[in-house]
């Protein structure tokens, strides 16, 4: 800045050693009003990122490593959804699927996983995958393929947001269901719990901003004993499946042409299964030591979560001797059909009410993830209103407006289910399509980067060395399989209702997204390569120094 800097304020915390300057600006004058003990979850390292990055630390770094894998691992609901998401597997492919799906979705998104840590720990921002294309990506292709990049995730986080309040309304059916078998279970009720657990939560994250961090560990501990609780009785009571059924039984209920057909439209569980780690990518900048406990977060609950899903699966597979049976109970869940057979009525309402609680404790932990995944690309001017979706409360430190705005989407998404269930199902993969989609560009452009501007490439705490370029290419690849099998129906032959929409729905949200940057958005979009390469003007920065 030299002697041109306009005059600023100055913090200095002797515990840290950090010197805070507030550069003044018009439009961020008021965004840096952080008390001393705030200022001090930022450490030197966290600061030069920020900086580097153009941005402004304008939210408190209230989590640590240990909190934020609590956070990732209740917010994704490993096991919970590993119950309820089965039916696709069980359909196409069979019980071996679910398992041998798992394995090898596993070992394929591995090199995903570690390319998404590695530029976790080159860029950890808010933004996450559009910010990474748009300073990866070759200079003419930044802009437009950052922005996007921006409105898929944006769709991605949306949608999958949704999706969880529904399975809150249709597990309380499920309970209803069990103890009334006359019970109609009307769509419209569904929905309107959807929209009391909506409710909560934006309350929840609103009055509880504060209180979040400290009871992601407890809440985790929890998510791991109900897990025990469902698992042991299970084992001990259930009626078994034979071995053979469990690993060879193949089957193709869903109609197709041909078995393997069926296999590989059959995998979609797995493939939703190995996508958790994304929150903790959009929670960067609220992670003490980002740069550092990104990757490892995100290593730590992809291991994590495998387990408890392989375990969950297995655990399905070896008590359901009757696959039909299982596909057709009442609720339409398997795995309520597979917990009855273990438990009384009163105990398989107990644990449904707990496991409904948790995915509700879920909701408002990923929640948190879907409102700064809104804020940060609302903060770049990606969407309309950004400057009221990016405004951040000043005494809670939070992106309330984003808040607001994502619960009147999960609102509105959750009347479709009214009229189209299946409609409404098919958001379950248009989320992960869309996520898929946001990680394979964001990994090309790093590829591209490494291979022509190696020296380019920002220092990463966690970096794959020599390995780069070999890792980026497998994760490109598994990407793109993953991402053309998701877009299938369950069934053949395919009806409407049948039809999986998110092909539709994906189609036409990059169509309009292209639309509305050729109109307005080349114009306001700012994109984020601007800043880090020192073209804005005049943004707040913190600046760490050594004491």
């Amino acid at each position: 800045m030299g002697s041109s800097m306009p005059p600023s304020k100055l913090w200095t915390n002797d515990r840290t050693g950090l010197v805070v300057r507030e550069v003044p600006h018009s439009s961020l004058e008021d965004s840096l009003e952080h008390s001393e003990e705030e200022l001090y979850h930022s450490t030197i390292i966290d600061a030069r990122d920020m900086r580097r990055m153009g941005k402004a630390q304008e939210l408190i770094r209230n989590y640590r490593l240990v909190s934020m894998v609590s956070f990732v691992g209740l917010a994704t609901s490993a096991w919970e959804l590993a119950l309820f998401q089965a039916t696709p597997g069980i359909i196409n492919g069979g019980l071996p699927i679910l398992i041998y799906g798992n394995i090898w979705c596993f070992i394929g998104f591995f090199p995903v996983v570690l390319s998404l840590a590695e530029m976790g720990s080159m860029a950890p921002i808010a933004g996450a995958q559009y910010h990474w294309v748009s300073e990866f990506a070759p200079e003419k292709y930044q802009k437009l393929l950052s922005y996007l990049t921006g409105w898929t995730s944006t769709l991605s986080y949306q949608s999958g947001n949704a999706t969880g309040f529904i399975l809150i309304g249709t597990l309380i059916q499920a309970i209803i269901l069990i103890n009334n078998p006359d019970y109609p279970c009307p769509n419209w009720q569904a929905t309107l719990v959807a929209i009391a657990a909506i409710v909560i939560t934006i309350l929840a994250n609103y009055y509880g901003s504060r209180l979040l961090p400290r009871w992601q560990n407890p809440a985790f501990a929890i998510h791991i004993l109900a897990y025990f609780a469902f698992l042991i009785p299970v084992w001990r009571n259930a009626p078994k499946a034979d071995s053979k059924q469990v690993w060879t039984d193949i089957q193709n209920s869903g109609g197709w042409p041909s078995l393997p057909l069926s296999v590989m439209i059959g995998q979609f569980p797995a493939i939703a299964a190995q996508t958790t780690v994304d929150p903790a990518l959009h929670m960067s900048e609220e992670v003490r030591n980002a740069s550092t406990s990104i990757p490892k977060v995100i290593l730590f609950v992809y291991i994590i979560n495998f387990v408890l899903n392989l375990t969950t699966v297995l655990t399905l597979c070896y008590h359901m001797p009757s696959v039909s049976d299982a596909l057709n109970d009442p609720t339409t869940y398997p795995a309520v059909y597979v917990i009855r057979q273990a438990m009384s009525t009163v105990w398989v309402s107990v644990l449904l009410a707990v496991i409904t609680a948790l995915i509700l404790v879920a909701s408002v932990s990923y929640f948190v993830a879907v409102s700064r995944q809104l804020y940060a690309f609302s903060r770049d001017k990606g969407v309309p209103f950004s400057h009221w979706i990016s405004m951040i409360d000043k005494r809670r430190k939070i992106p309330t407006n984003s808040y607001l705005l994502s619960g009147v989407i999960s609102v509105l998404l959750s009347l479709i289910y009214i009229g189209s269930p299946p409609a409404y199902y098919a958001m379950t993969s248009l989320s992960i399509v869309a996520l898929l989609q946001c990680w394979v560009f964001s990994i090309s452009c790093v590829l591209w980067k490494r291979i022509y501007h190696p020296k380019a490439l920002p220092h990463a705490q966690f970096s794959l060395g020599k390995w780069g370029i070999p890792i980026n290419c497998l994760a490109i690849t598994f990407n793109w399989w993953s991402f053309f099998w998701c877009f299938w129906p369950l069934q053949y032959p395919v009806t409407a209702s049948g039809f999986n929409w998110s092909s539709v729905v994906f189609a036409a949200v990059v169509v309009l997204s292209v639309i509305y940057y050729l109109i307005a958005g080349r114009t306001r979009y700012a994109e984020p390569v601007a800043s880090v390469e020192g073209r804005g003007t005049g943004v707040s920065y913190i600046e760490g120094i050594a004491s």
